[in-house]
């Protein structure tokens, strides 16, 4: 199998072959270049100069000669160039001038030998156009130069950290390494963090009861029929799964292997080596078979397994966020049959527990509307009435259980695993968390239209996953019915033996007496487990109340008594369960009326997510700007530590790219124009700052990420005048792929039209418009019922007022609904308009004889274009194509693109 570290010097054989590829082209292109020009300075009129130049181009960019003119000078060449007339030196379509622009020429210069009308002043324009057309040929083969020296300068930088790994990374990077070194090297945050991490893991948790557990659940789960029955059902759905899978006959086959491959690879568990096996493993069928055939004989053999005892070895990673977590780094075959048992155990606990959520034990969000008033609307309203079965409360159900409820499980095998916290790759659980504080603020705008106030709490737990109390899992999982034989198991998967590889190949092994491993899925189903009964404590103790929650980080909004109530049932299940809240992630937030609060029991502290704090007066969330300059101060640490100029792209692109506003929140309706402005304002001072201070930048240069980078670039290699678009236009046009963050949000900008208050206006304006049209059908057609309703006085009933109409908005009025929908919507990106200019040059990234090639992020077909890559073509195209003569600085197959994008798909290892 090939290793990590033989992986930079493939593909630098790969690199340096093409590179000595390009360096004979090149050799090729500068005499024919230079025999044209001759040829052409030789030229005794106009006319034949301008032929001459046509012809030599027309051979450089690989067009076929047309027969318009056999008798005409064509160029004279000698016998060595015809040998290789044939070879295509530059792609077609890829300069100033295209095919048919040639042609055309041609087409004009035989009119010229008859047609006087063809005047010297056209003959010197068509000359010049060809002149500066072999320029941009010749810019094309510097820019390839460039382009490969580049790519070896970041390949080299591989070799260097292949060399001298750095110990100390993140999610994102590379697994485990031994260096004796790493107590010296490592920062004092991770020396404090390994030793809160040590006092956890290595200790029993002694003030957790068992018995104290069962009674707790007990009076949870017993305390109602319904709950009795709920639980039942719970039960023999666990119980029977698990007693089905341990009998199983066949567990694994190759296909069944193939996804279990596929969601390991997902985790953050493997390292760059053992995913390189992996994958070599899943491009033989015959080599997945005998892993399976091995798998399969420990799986039947469950009641004996064991972690061995030389002891797993486990290793630190730095996040962005200044976290580090502790990650095993496992046998291979272990992680592949812990991770067909964790993905089968996580979809099934699931789908046992969203049966519950849907059966009668739990409550669902309602208002409480007495029977009189629902008989009334039905006899004023008729068919028109909504008796619940839409209105905001149902939209709250919905997004609960389709987004929040269980979330760290997946719904089915083939989704593979959740993401624990990654905010950069893993679309979906961003997303999930960017939407819940979209709720929060659409709840807090619409609670406070209808209440006056709002109250927020928001908390996690602390060291949830290192701290989780074994005893707390297995009596979890045993209450909820699941064999005692998975019960033995999973008590050998959490009592691990685990040394530290920076301590050495002589460090002694240590026993895992508390918390789960990192990045396992049987991880999520232990702590999903647990965190079920604290979401069903909720529920049941608030009527109805929704505790949203993603892993151990849970927020609940609302009457500030029924958050009291909240969080007094949050608190006694933290007590009974052995686990403490985080305090400085613990946080209440009131909006709306003020009252003596001196007596409450709810957190202090403020509601953080992110760079962005709650701030009650303003009801919307601002970003913490003391909090963005230490990442500054970060970004340059990271950024500084980048040897070639590939590898710092990526740093920016993962830090100010995407780290940064994905920490600003995804913009919302709900949060109007004004977060845009407040985050691109945020983004324009982190670059400012960073670039104000950086030694290498001059008072000419201006404070930018492109002129850092153009200093750079002309100190190393001696490039000048690099045009704007190379630094943001993708690798396949010969770009650097620098991100630029401020345009999706000005795209999204563009289509808040409304201020959230005003939606809420118009709905209520809307409402009342509904009720006056409600009141003339009855007073016209009168009620849908045969029998009228009369008062005790015996007359008919007149129809019910505005108030009475409007008393229920969260049941009954489709206005709010909508306007509820509108304000947690994202805003699309607004794509720019195609200018005619970009739409003429878009034609020269076809291919030959104008077929389209492999679509890129820039393409020949503008609707294939996302609305980000629409404005950043459009924006830079003028200069590149002054710079260039075309959209591209350098033809496809001049670079070594395939050795771009492999080494782009790597994962980024950040400084520790």
């Amino acid at each position: 199998m090939a290793s990590t570290g033989a992986l930079p010097q493939t593909l630098k054989s790969i690199t340096a072959t093409k590179i000595n590829e390009l360096s004979k082209q090149r050799v090729l292109f500068d005499k024919r270049k230079t025999d044209i020009l001759a040829a052409a300075d030789a030229a005794p009129d106009l006319r034949t100069r301008a032929r001459v130049l046509l012809d030599g181009l027309s051979r450089l960019k690989g067009y076929p000669k047309d027969a318009l003119d056999k008798d005409d000078l064509d160029l004279e060449v000698s016998s060595s160039d015809n040998d290789s007339e044939d070879l295509e030196v530059t792609s077609p379509g890829m300069g100033q001038l295209y095919q048919a622009d040639h042609t055309n020429i041609r087409r004009f210069l035989l009119q010229g030998r008859y047609d006087p009308s063809i005047s010297d002043s056209a003959l010197n324009d068509w000359i010049a156009r060809l002149e500066k057309d072999l320029r941009f040929l010749e810019l094309k083969h510097e820019h390839a130069s460039f382009y490969s020296k580049l790519v070896t300068e970041w390949l080299s930088n591989l070799d260097d950290a292949a060399a001298s790994p750095d110990v100390d990374q993140t999610d994102d990077a590379a697994s485990a390494k031994s260096d004796a070194g790493f107590e010296n090297v490592g920062r004092t945050e991770m020396h404090e963090q390994r030793a809160q991490w040590e006092s956890l893991v290595f200790t029993t948790d002694t003030e957790v009861n068992e018995d104290a557990i069962k009674a707790y659940l007990d009076e949870l789960f017993k305390k109602t029929k319904l709950s009795r029955q709920a639980l039942k059902e719970l039960r023999e759905n666990l119980r029977g799964f698990g007693t089905e899978l341990a009998t199983k006959g066949e567990w694994l086959d190759v296909e069944e292997l193939q996804w279990v491959s596929k969601a390991l690879m997902k985790t953050d568990l493997l390292s760059a080596e053992k995913t390189t096996i992996l994958k070599e493993f899943m491009r033989n069928k015959e080599v997945l078979q005998e892993v399976a055939d091995v798998l399969n004989m420990r799986l039947a053999s469950l009641d004996s397994w064991s972690w061995g005892s030389d002891g797993i070895p486990i290793e630190m990673r730095r996040q962005l966020n200044g976290k580090y977590r502790v990650f095993m780094d496992e046998d291979l075959l272990d992680s592949l049959l812990l991770q067909y048992l964790g993905s089968t155990w996580a979809v099934r606990l699931h789908l046992a527990f969203k049966y519950f959520f849907s059966s009668q034990a739990w409550i669902s969000v309602h208002e409480d509307i007495p029977k009189e008033d629902i008989e009334r609307r039905k006899y004023f309203l008729g068919k028109a009435t909504n008796v619940g079965d839409s209105g905001i409360n149902q939209i709250r159900k919905r997004t609960y259980g389709d987004k929040y409820f269980m979330s760290q499980l997946p719904t089915s095998l083939e989704e593979g695993v959740r993401s624990y916290d990654d905010n950069s790759q893993v679309k979906n659980a961003l997303d999930t968390k960017h939407s819940l504080l979209h709720l929060l603020i659409t709840e807090s705008l619409i609670y406070k239209d209808r209440h006056g106030d709002f109250t927020a709490i928001r908390s996690d737990y602390q060291w949830f996953g290192p701290s989780l109390p074994h005893v707390t899992v297995l009596t979890v999982l045993e209450y909820f019915g699941i064999p005692e034989m998975w019960l033995n198991f999973f008590k050998v998967f959490l009592e691990a033996p685990l040394k530290f590889v920076q301590d050495g190949p002589t460090t002694s092994t240590q026993i895992r007496k508390r918390g789960v491993p990192m990045s396992h899925t049987l991880s999520d189903v232990f702590g999903e487990a647990v965190l079920f009964c604290m979401d069903y404590s909720v529920n049941q103790h608030t009527n109805g109340g929704v505790l949203y929650r993603l892993h151990d980080d849970f927020w609940f909004w609302g009457a500030e008594k029924t958050c009291e109530t909240a969080w007094v049932a949050m608190t006694q299940y933290a007590r009974v369960m052995g686990l403490k809240f985080k305090e400085e992630k613990t946080g209440t937030v009131h909006m709306g009326q003020s009252g003596d609060r001196k007596d409450s029991v709810l957190p202090s502290g403020e509601i953080r997510w992110g760079f962005l704090i709650l701030d009650a007066d303003q009801g919307r969330f601002v970003i913490d700007q003391a909090q963005v300059d230490q990442h500054i101060e970060e970004l340059d640490r990271q950024l500084s530590s980048c040897k070639s100029v590939f590898t710092w792209v990526q740093a920016w692109n993962g830090y100010f790219g995407r780290f940064f506003t994905n920490n600003f929140a995804r913009p919302a309706m709900c949060f109007g124009r004004d977060h845009i402005d407040m985050a691109v304002s945020t983004l324009s001072r982190i670059e400012r700052t960073l670039f104000s201070k950086t030694s290498n930048m001059t008072s000419e240069n201006g404070t930018s990420v492109t002129n850092y980078l153009r200093s750079v670039i002309a100190e190393r290699f001696g490039i000048h005048g690099l045009p704007e678009g190379f630094f943001y236009y993708p690798v396949e046009l010969g770009g650097l792929g620098l991100l630029n963050p401020y345009i999706r949000l000005l795209a999204m900008r563009e289509n808040i039209k409304q201020t959230p208050q005003r939606l809420l206006q118009r709905a209520a304006l809307y409402d009342e418009a509904a009720y006056h049209v409600a009141k003339g059908r009855f007073e016209k057609q009168g009620s849908d019922f045969l029998k009228t309703w009369k008062d005790k006085n015996g007359e008919a009933l007149p129809f019910m007022s505005l108030e009475e109409y409007t008393r229920y908005p969260e049941t009954y009025s489709l206005c709010l609904q909508q306007a509820y929908e509108k304000l947690i919507e994202v805003p699309e990106e607004r794509s720019v308009a195609a200018t005619a200019s970009f739409t003429k040059n878009q034609t020269g990234l076809k291919g030959p004889r104008g077929k389209a090639i492999k679509p890129g992020p820039i393409s020949a077909v503008w609707n294939k274009m996302t609305p980000y890559w629409h404005w950043v073509a459009e924006l830079y195209h003028d200069e590149m194509v002054r710079t260039y003569g075309s959209l591209a600085a350098v033809n496809r197959e001049f670079m070594p693109l395939g050795v771009v994008k492999t080494l782009k798909e790597g994962r980024f290892r950040w400084q520790g």
